[in-house]
């Protein structure tokens, strides 16, 4: 790899240390991400996605948040020659440039603040840097991708907006996948930096409601947003199977749409029970950025300057 470190801005994996004592540091068995892996991609930045299961609804989801989050921070003690936590952009930097792996912190799912902007607060204290506003459940201030339900509302409520202020106000990004195209798009008309969409893919190369229109990667692209783009194959493909080709079509609509600075890395490894062929752990996402045939700098943007400056735009 290219002097640079890679960002993948999404995973799964803390769910497999706190439930299932996965050691990162020992190799992770029938997992897609462990340090040795990590480096041998040349991933260095990575965002810890901290996914709350509705299941903990209605009012363990923010401590089940906290555990995982945690979690991150217990990891990091103990491998604290491979890993550190990065609050900040310049604090990644500086950890990836140290030969170390940058945790990044991000929450999957609104419902895990339970109705109470003011938990963000502990988020922030913690190093959050990326709230996903759904999940696959509607919630009672946004409403996400999936159909509607009764009594589900239309976009982002005014108690939504609020939301998504104090997330700005602290520091927490905006990550709008999992959202319903007017949530999108509700968002994307506040006074607040430019939103993420942290694992997505395109919707005119497989229609799937999580994926996004032309339309949207657009206005993302627009407003100086990034798109993460996911590996997930149910995502990429209507036969639920996909290989580096089928990610590769993807990552060109999506540079084709909105150009080389909508486009990063949110692969949602460990989320998903098998990786594209060809991309099937995180060792080989230089597969897919050497497929991509981009010059040096572009390559740079999409690899994990892209995600970097969304997320820099909300530090305060």
């Amino acid at each position: 790899m290219k002097g640079f470190p890679v960002f993948d801005g999404h995973v799964d994996t803390i769910q497999k240390v706190l439930d299932d004592g996965a050691d990162l540091d020992a190799g992770v068995p029938g997992g897609q991400v462990d340090f040795d892996r990590l480096e041998e991609g040349g991933v260095r930045i990575l965002c810890f996605a901290c996914w709350v299961s509705p299941d903990y609804l209605p009012d363990r989801c923010f401590e089940r948040a906290v555990s995982l989050l945690e979690a991150v921070h217990d990891l990091a003690a103990r491998h604290p020659r491979r890993m550190a936590v990065a609050k900040t952009m310049a604090e990644a930097e500086g950890i990836a440039g140290s030969g170390r792996l940058a945790a990044v912190l991000g929450v999957e799912g609104g419902h895990a603040i339970e109705g109470d902007p003011g938990k963000l607060e502990r988020f922030a204290e913690l190093g959050v840097r990326y709230m996903t506003l759904t999940w696959n459940n509607h919630l009672p201030w946004a409403e996400s991708c999936r159909e509607r339900t009764a009594g589900a509302p239309v976009g982002l409520t005014a108690f939504g907006r609020k939301v998504v202020e104090r997330m700005a106000g602290l520091g927490i990004a905006a990550d709008l996948s999992h959202a319903s195209p007017r949530t999108f798009a509700d968002v994307l008309e506040m006074d607040v930096p430019p939103p993420l969409c942290s694992h997505s893919a395109s919707s005119s190369v497989h229609e799937h409601c999580r994926n996004l229109s032309d339309g949207q990667i657009e206005a993302l692209a627009a407003r100086g947003g990034v798109v993460g783009l996911t590996f997930v194959p149910g995502f990429l493909a209507s036969s639920g199977k996909a290989d580096l080709r089928t990610v590769l079509r993807h990552a060109e609509r999506i540079l084709s749409v909105g150009g080389e600075r909508v486009l990063g890395i949110g692969s949602d490894f460990d989320g998903i029970e098998r990786g594209p062929e060809d991309l099937e752990d995180c060792s080989r996402i230089p597969c897919l950025l050497e497929a991509l045939r981009l010059g040096e700098e572009a390559e740079y943007l999409v690899a994990s300057r892209n995600l970097m400056r969304v997320l820099e735009a909300w530090e305060v």
